[in-house]
């Protein structure tokens, strides 16, 4: 909690920031360098590689409707205080929810034994080029239809190559609303090109998993080489396919295998 003062200076600072600016400090933030490095840069500077424009939220709403892989428990709030009505004046939750709700973050851990946890994803790796590959016309008639190589190919003559360190999202069509968990997905084949080939630095998709139902060989491409992975992202076809920007706000629970993360794409 924030003491008054803090709060006043907080928003005072706030006001004096354009909003561009802003977007350059989280950006900032994100990757680790200096907040007051950031603001004082030029906006859409190569160097930061974060682009001026519009914001898009690539992250869906997290609450108890939200579907959820089988098995998992659903997400929980419950009210802990409220304003005016505690010892303390703040509001407050307790909120309950599995590592893998909503919009969210594999670690290599949640696959790998050796693999690393969440909280130890590279800063630079969670903002990386946005690349969104559709497979929605297929999808449509064949729900558990994966991404190939052929797919890339045919994207990369259209779009141009891949760029090194990208994150790659799927977009299938199917939102978890409507797709659940057996909805289409990567081949193993795909993400292991995306890996040695244009050395991504994740992969993404807007359905439950970047695996259709009980396969595994995307997750493991993916999470093995040490890379990461975003699910059930929203608003895919609000963003171009290719020169947005991500980030990637993944969580730092310690030991953690993934968790719900808020996901931006910028220009």
């Amino acid at each position: 909690m924030c003491d008054d003062s803090v709060v006043r200076h907080a928003h005072d600072e706030a006001r004096r920031l354009s909003r561009r600016q802003a977007l350059r400090v989280a950006a900032g933030v994100a990757t680790g360098v200096s907040a007051a490095a950031v603001a004082g840069s030029a906006v859409g500077s190569p160097a930061m590689g974060v682009p001026a424009g519009r914001v898009v939220d690539l992250t869906h709403v997290l609450s108890p409707s939200f579907p959820r892989w089988p098995g998992n428990a659903p997400f929980a709030s419950v009210p802990t205080s409220r304003v005016g009505a505690s010892n303390s004046g703040y509001a407050t939750n307790w909120v309950s929810f599995a590592e893998h709700s909503g919009t969210h973050v594999d670690a290599p851990a949640h696959k790998i034994g050796t693999g690393i946890t969440v909280d130890r994803i590279d800063p630079a790796d969670l903002v990386a080029p946005l690349v969104v590959v559709s497979i929605a016309g297929r999808a449509r008639r064949d729900p558990r239809t994966v991404l190939t190589e052929a797919d890339l190919v045919a994207f990369e003559k259209r779009h141009g190559r891949i760029p090194r360190g990208s994150l790659v999202a799927l977009h299938t069509g199917w939102q978890p609303r409507t797709g659940g968990a057996d909805a289409a997905g990567f081949s193993g084949a795909a993400v292991r090109m995306l890996v040695a080939e244009r050395a991504v630095v994740a992969i993404g998709t807007d359905t439950l998993s970047v695996d259709i139902r009980d396969a595994t060989a995307a997750h493991t491409a993916i999470l093995g080489s040490g890379r990461y992975a975003v699910e059930a992202l929203a608003n895919l076809t609000a963003v171009p396919a290719v020169g947005a920007t991500v980030v990637v706000g993944a969580p730092r629970f310690a030991g953690g295998t993934g968790g719900p993360a808020r996901v931006l794409a910028l220009g």
